[in-house]
């Protein structure tokens, strides 16, 4: 783990990592807990992790790596992300 502070602008802060695997990856991303626990017993690699002043962050650029160190299924570049249904339309005529 890392405590370099002077390249911070893309480090995103633990509680909210989950938002941002969001559109990385094809399930519901992970909860807070699951990730704090999986980074306390060493199942992440230390180069993905930051700790900085008593909090964890993961760099912008590592949260493809993050997400599979995590064990995370990672959505395949290129295709559309799932959205509902089209309502179908009714003609007025």
């Amino acid at each position: 783990m890392t405590t370099d502070l002077s390249d911070t602008d893309d480090l995103i802060v633990l509680t909210r990592v989950a938002a941002e695997l969001a559109s990385l990856i094809d399930d519901e991303p992970p909860k807070y807990r699951f990730t704090a626990n999986r980074i306390a017993n060493a199942a992440v690699p230390a180069e993905l992790i930051h700790y900085i002043r008593g909090h964890y962050y993961v760099r912008r650029s590592n949260l493809r790596a993050f997400a599979q160190a995590l064990g995370l299924r990672l959505r395949q570049p290129g295709l559309p992300e799932p959205g509902r249904p089209r309502a179908s339309r009714r003609s007025a005529a």
